[in-house]
């Protein structure tokens, strides 16, 4: 029978790596997230977006996040239920929201950040260059596939 580590060892395409890496990551948070946050897994991105950028509103979550306005908001109002967020009118828009974390929303991001660092950790531990070098890597393939994207369709 064949095995996924001899797959992975021989494939001859780079998705077939950050396929891996995606589903191996998601099933590590997801593990912490069911377990030891109020949020369900396909909140993850919203609520680490708002840790990082405070303050800002609903059309921007949804852009950053792939999402709809509609799905965010129904996210917001659970986060609202269970004291992760605040939202205030936005004095420029009334028509907007200004979305923030409470301190309890900021303890799960930091919780969940916390959990981010270590996978980061346990998969560049094996690896002989320095992080931020790898991430340089990571972010130029990223970058070049959003480019050959945008050109092509």
């Amino acid at each position: 029978m064949i095995e996924y580590e001899d797959i992975m060892k021989d494939s001859p395409y780079l998705i077939c790596y950050l396929i891996s890496l995606t589903k191996t990551h998601d099933f590590y948070m997801n593990k912490h997230i069911k377990s030891e946050t109020e949020i369900l897994p396909s909140q993850y991105y919203m609520l680490m977006f708002l840790y990082h950028e405070m303050g800002t509103n609903q059309s921007d979550i949804a852009k950053a996040c792939l999402m709809d306005r509609s799905g965010v908001s129904r996210a917001f109002k659970d986060f609202e239920e269970k004291g992760l967020i605040t939202r205030e009118i936005n004095e420029n828009n009334k028509r907007a929201y200004k979305i923030k974390l409470t301190e309890k929303g900021i303890k799960t991001a930091q919780f969940l950040e916390k959990k981010e660092k270590e996978w980061d950790d346990m998969i560049h531990e094996e690896l002989n260059m320095p992080e931020e070098e790898l991430f340089e890597l990571l972010s130029k393939i990223s970058l070049k596939s959003l480019e050959f994207n945008r050109k092509n369709f």
